[in-house]
């Protein structure tokens, strides 16, 4: 009676804040969902759809322009990580699948679209961009702190234009306006990528593949294969 006593005093005295909420565009939450100590920014031209059973904690989502979806059971988390990790897109597509737990950070630009299949495990401080398309299939165990790029993320600008732009944004510095080179990623199903593996543009996985510690991959690997090393090689499991 008295933890009962304790817990409802609790509840009136230090509610859970309500998730920090500004929405122009359209934005679809079915029952039982649950969004937590979030952020949550819906711009004009964009779409937000959070199917039942997902939960939402300490994440701070932007979806400026494009559309975001995120389906039945995923949960998005923070984790351990220190600061909030961030969904940003701004022109393109994000589709996050069932069941998956995600504790990392996407930018999706330029049109690129990202998907994400069933029971995926994407850890800390891992980092996805997209400026054209990456696709993730199920049950892959993606570590901390790794980079999936499918895009080189600037354009490489002769010195006097870079420096113009700069002084022209300043105090922004190294503002994006043109889609840099760009080649699709894939992940197939059952892939194991072990903490700060690399996966750069062009990169794809067979499945059943893994991935090794620190690991740079930049081209095809075949399933049951492991990619070890910088620049990675590759070898049969």
């Amino acid at each position: 009676m008295i933890n009962k006593l304790k817990k409802i005093v609790k509840k009136i005295l230090y509610p859970k804040p309500d998730p920090a909420f500004s929405n122009a565009g359209e934005f679809n939450q079915a029952d039982g969902s649950i969004i937590e100590n979030s952020i949550l920014k819906i711009g004009k031209n964009a779409k937000l759809t959070i199917e039942k059973g997902v939960k939402i904690s300490g994440y701070i989502i932007n979806v400026n322009s494009g559309e975001l979806i995120i389906k039945e059971g995923t949960i998005l988390s923070q984790g351990n990580n220190a600061l909030s990790p961030r969904i940003d897109i701004s022109g393109g597509q994000l589709i996050i699948g069932n069941n998956n737990h995600i504790k990392a950070e996407f930018c999706i630009r330029f049109g690129g679209k990202c998907s994400i299949g069933n029971y995926n495990c994407i850890n800390e401080n891992t980092e996805i961009r997209c400026d054209e398309e990456i696709n993730i299939g199920d049950f892959n165990m993606i570590s901390y702190e790794c980079i999936i790029f499918d895009t080189n993320t600037h354009v490489m600008y002769p010195p006097e234009v870079r420096r113009k732009m700069t002084m022209k944004d300043f105090p922004s510095i190294g503002t994006e306006y043109e889609k840099p080179v760009t080649a699709p990623v894939k992940i197939g199903n059952d892939c194991w990528l072990g903490k700060r593996a690399v996966l750069l543009k062009g990169s794809q996985l067979g499945n059943n593949s893994i991935v090794a510690l620190c690991a740079l991959v930049t081209k095809p690997v075949p399933e049951n294969h492991i990619a070890f090393g910088n620049p990675a090689q590759v070898k049969p499991r």
